[in-house]
């Protein structure tokens, strides 16, 4: 009996199955590994890249909350079939709220929200968990054999300040010599950058900006004849984006629409934000402007040649022509907007030596001036402007001498242009103007 017990020991028939058997377990495992790991990673991926795309969508819709969750679930509906993937997104996994980008938190709720954050799964919560492959072997050891996956993103539409207080030209922004710039006003070429000679002036704060600072040559040269230039340099991507519906600026300016009408001439809800036009508020349509611009009053003039604006000073009066406009010597604009749909060889509206444009309140809200064309906006020589927006589809050129430091907003479509011996800068709150929102993901 013990002899066949200690043969039994010694046998070794079957012992590679055994072995094989084993090591299939082992190479299974690996392969499962691999090839269920991978896919949940590429799932992941692919909630990600729904997700941001979604909460971009819903973004886009606010401040309708129900269009923003219904933007959101259609386009994750879109990206992720659910035939194949199930529903990744629900409406009650859109949320709406604000953003606030110093504490870099989401709030949900808000009487004016501004982001969106959405939650997209792929798991048991939603019925559609990814199913493993070479795994499900696990399930005989009582292992869960399914994937729960669910990543998140935050959108959020915003103002960047280098919009309301600074100059953004498409193309290039050449500025000449002496210029100073203060109060944190910012400057940025997009496609071929900033271009500058010596003597300019940049104050601690202020920020000079293109996509790549190889743009601007000879840096090293320049930072000793630019005090402040070297702390104000970054590096970036910045768009015009008024540019894209200045048309539709003047269209509503001169259909009386309270989204792109002036502060002056509406009534805000503190609330909801929505704007409503002042009662009193008249338009004027006509071929010619009178001597005397009437207060609350919207100038429409169909005109051919020119039209010059008169040399009194204009105070609560919008003007928007379908030609080239030009104004007086010593023309003063307080609260008011001057637009022109004209494209031609001159500039669409040629500001004249010395005009004041806006009023002199040192930053306070209300009081500026607001210049819109698809086409050119020059100004000339020894001008004074507190609060000037200008919004100008091709270029924008200002002359020497001009005091601009208590705030300008500057678009243009192709190249910003200033000479010598001017001063510009930002002024917080003291810019008119509704700016086109800018959208990003933050989360």
């Amino acid at each position: 009996m013990k002899t066949a017990f200690v043969n039994f020991l010694r046998d070794e028939d079957g012992g590679y199955t055994i072995w094989g058997l084993t090591w299939f377990m082992i190479y299974l495992a690996i392969g499962g590994l691999a090839v269920d790991v991978t896919d949940a990673y590429r799932n992941q991926t692919l909630l990600q890249s729904t997700a941001d795309t979604a909460a971009l969508a819903g973004v886009l819709a606010l401040p309708d909350e129900n269009a923003a969750a219904t933007a959101a679930v259609t386009n994750a509906t879109s990206n992720m079939d659910q035939g194949v993937h199930g529903n990744v997104l629900v409406t009650g996994e859109v949320f709406v709220g604000s953003w606030d980008f110093n504490t870099r938190t989401f709030t949900e709720g808000a009487a004016v929200p501004n982001a969106v954050r959405v939650i997209t799964r792929r798991s048991a919560q939603n019925n559609n968990a990814v199913a493993m492959n070479f795994l499900r072997i696990l399930s005989l050891t009582g292992l869960n054999t399914t994937w729960d996956i669910s990543t998140e993103a935050i959108a959020v539409g915003y103002t960047p300040d280098c919009v309301n207080d600074g100059m953004i030209a498409m193309n290039r922004l050449d500025l000449r010599s002496n210029n100073s710039h203060v109060n944190g006003i910012c400057l940025h070429g997009q496609e071929q950058g900033v271009d500058l000679q010596n003597g300019n002036y940049f104050e601690l704060g202020v920020q000079v900006s293109m996509p790549d600072l190889g743009m601007l040559p000879n840096r090293a040269n320049l930072y000793s004849m630019n005090p402040g230039l070297q702390e104000a340099l970054r590096e970036g991507d910045m768009y015009p984006q008024d540019v894209n519906r200045v048309n539709d600026i003047i269209a509503g300016l001169r259909n009386l629409d309270p989204d792109y009408m002036p502060d002056f001439m509406v009534n805000i809800d503190p609330g909801t934000g929505q704007r409503r036009l002042k009662a009193g508020v008249t338009k004027i349509t006509g071929n010619n402007l009178p001597a005397t611009l009437q207060p609350d009053t919207v100038y429409d003039i169909s005109c051919n040649g020119q039209e010059q604006l008169p040399g009194s000073v204009m105070n609560r009066v919008v003007v928007v022509a379908d030609c080239r406009i030009q104004s007086s010597s010593g023309t003063t604009i307080i609260d008011g907007a001057v637009a022109t749909s004209y494209i031609g060889n001159n500039a669409s509206i040629k500001m004249a030596a010395q005009s004041t444009l806006g009023l002199a309140d040192f930053c306070a809200a209300g009081g500026g001036v607001e210049l819109y064309t698809p086409g050119d906006i020059d100004i000339s020589a020894q001008g004074d402007w507190h609060g000037l927006r200008i919004v100008s589809g091709n270029d924008v050129k200002f002359t020497a001498n001009n005091n601009g430091i208590y705030g300008m907003s500057v678009q243009a479509g192709n190249n910003i242009d200033y000479t010598s011996n001017n001063s510009f800068g930002g002024c917080s709150g003291g810019v008119p103007g509704a700016v086109a929102l800018h959208y990003r993901l933050v989360h």
